[in-house]
């Protein structure tokens, strides 16, 4: 049986604020200190749950769920990406992660509904800019992991760049995905000329593959919902998470 916390009592027009006090709870249950830097859409755009005593954090994003980020409803950028507006329920964790360190990240996510659209993303690497690493949930009739891995902007990465990525995919049934629990586990050399190890329930699905961290840019791990919009509408969106941990275990090289 699933048990909620009431983490809010009221939205506004222009999306729902996070109180500090509900982001303290929500980085109690990950395990790793969390911020919400954008507004969410609604105030049940993310919910502490509990199950069997065991508590997660749910993201949930319906159609037309515009995220609080400046480029999500801006059209210059929206129409770079060939979107009419983006959909967006994330948070990220408070401060960054070191230069020319190795890093180990865990988490565990459970895709609960949805996920049918082009490239709905619900982990990355970011830097505030391009994002190093998207994790991608999507369904062609088929459901495929995707691993984007950027290549290149050495030294910087605007919004509207385009740099190479490095594309990796992995395809499962839909009916394993759903409704359980799945491990994530990261080794990651966030040198400029970094590299990557990704491995899903244990299984590799990339190995020491290179990966660029700009210079001027560092990098931090963002979870939830990230989407593009669609005016024919899209489906409903649910996650969870739990076991979040961010751990740097050395120097590079």
């Amino acid at each position: 049986m699933l048990l909620a916390v009431s983490l809010a009592t009221t939205s506004v027009a222009e999306n729902y604020r996070v109180p500090n006090a509900v982001m303290g709870q929500v980085s109690g249950v990950l395990g790793e200190d969390m911020i919400a830097t954008q507004r969410m859409p609604r105030d049940t755009s993310m919910q502490l749950l509990s199950q069997g005593g065991v508590p997660f954090v749910r993201f949930t994003v319906i159609d037309g769920d515009i995220g609080g980020a400046p480029t999500d409803s801006d059209p210059s950028h929206s129409s770079v990406f060939d979107r009419p507006y983006s959909e967006r329920a994330e948070v990220r964790m408070d401060g960054t992660m070191r230069r020319n360190s190795i890093y180990e990240i865990t988490f565990e996510a459970r895709f609960i509904e949805g996920f049918q659209g082009d490239a709905e993303t619900f982990f990355q690497l970011h830097t505030g800019q391009k994002p190093p690493l998207m994790l991608f949930f999507r369904d062609f009739g088929r459901t495929h992991l995707l691993a984007n891995l950027m290549q290149g902007c050495q030294s910087t990465c605007g919004h509207n760049d385009q740099p190479e990525y490095d594309r990796h995919k992995t395809i499962y049934p839909r009916a394993g995905m759903f409704g359980r629990w799945h491990q994530f586990r990261l080794v990651i050399d966030t040198s400029n000329q970094g590299s990557m190890s990704i491995f899903f329930n244990g299984t590799p699905l990339v190995r020491n593959q290179s990966v660029t961290f700009p210079t001027q840019h560092r990098p931090y791990v963002r979870l939830g919902i990230y989407r593009a919009g669609d005016l024919s509408g899209n489906a409903t969106s649910v996650v969870d998470y739990r076991a979040l941990d961010i751990t740097r275990v050395g120097s590079a090289g």
